[in-house]
Order: C-alpha cells, then structure tokens, then sequence
C-alpha cells in the first residue's frame, strides 16, 4: 500500500454513520446493522502479503506499525505509531457457547448459512441483519469479557476522527 510508503503504518478507522470517516467504503453507510460500529486497522509487521505469505524479509522490509516492546507512546515516526496491551481475550467458541467443536463438526452444524439467516444447531448469528440482535451479540461479547476478567477497567472505545478531506490533501 503506497499509504505507508508515504505516511508510515499509521493507524486507520472508519465508521459507517457516514461523513468523511466513512470513506473509502460508504457503500455501507446504509448496510450497517451495528450503529456506532468503527472499524479499525493496526497495521502489523508485512501488511502487503497474506497470512500465509510473510517472509522475515518482508517483515524487516515492513515493520508494521507498533511501537516496540518497552515503549509506551507512540513516536509518531512511521515504525511507532500505537502501543497497546493484551489485556484478555475470549475465543469464538466461548461467545458462540460452542463447547465441543468435534461434535458440533461431526453432526454437520453450521454456524450460519446466508441463505436461511440461521445456524445450524447454533443460534448465535441468527437473524444477522437484525440491529436488536447484533446489539445482543456485542451485549453478550462484553458481558463475557467482564466475566472472565472482572478486575479489568471499562474503557471508552477510541474516537475515529479520520477525515479523507484531511488526509489526501
């Protein structure tokens, strides 16, 4: 991406409520079923091959932009431009409450098919294009975390102030 040969791995967002934040995909400015959803990218170590492609060369070529380990505001130099802190995580088999994957894969389940908008002896995606639903999911996504780590403080969601009149000036 020539962004980064110009601007550095610098850190992106975007959201679908439309405006210039909602740039380069406004397409889906009316497709989102997740209102105030934003989308963020960080870019990591080799951002132009796929996961299976990085090599170490690539990966010394394209640092990626977060800031090495021991530093903890960014630079603003295009090798240092976000810190972050893994803090916990839950995997998709405990948001979906999937507790036998073999089985569930033995009994030909599926999480979902998009042509009936259901799973297949699972229940979590139903009815995706459904905004009560997919406030549901993110309900149930943060109440897990909060359960698994109870200690660890809420935090505000970042601001996505990206504006591309700005930027490609």
């Amino acid at each position: 991406c020539y962004n980064f040969e110009r601007y550095g791995y610098s850190v992106g967002c975007e959201n679908w409520e439309g405006g210039a934040a909602s740039f380069p995909h406004g397409q889906w400015v009316n497709e989102n079923k997740y209102p105030g959803a934003t989308w963020y990218a960080l870019p990591g170590p080799c951002s132009s091959k796929g996961m299976g492609a990085k090599t170490e060369a690539c990966m010394q070529e394209e640092p990626g932009g977060a800031c090495p380990d021991g530093v903890t505001e960014p630079t603003g130099e295009g090798n240092c431009t976000y810190v972050y802190e893994k803090v916990g995580e839950i995997s998709i088999d405990e948001l979906e409450g999937l507790t036998d994957p073999s089985t569930f894969k033995a009994m030909s389940y599926q999480e979902y098919n998009k042509q009936t908008d259901r799973g297949y002896g699972m229940s979590f995606w139903n009815d995706k294009r459904s905004v009560k639903a997919n406030q549901d999911r993110i309900a149930h996504a943060l109440d897990l975390f909060k359960t698994k780590y109870p200690d660890h403080p809420d935090l505000p969601d970042p601001i996505c102030d990206f504006n591309r009149w700005t930027f490609y000036k």
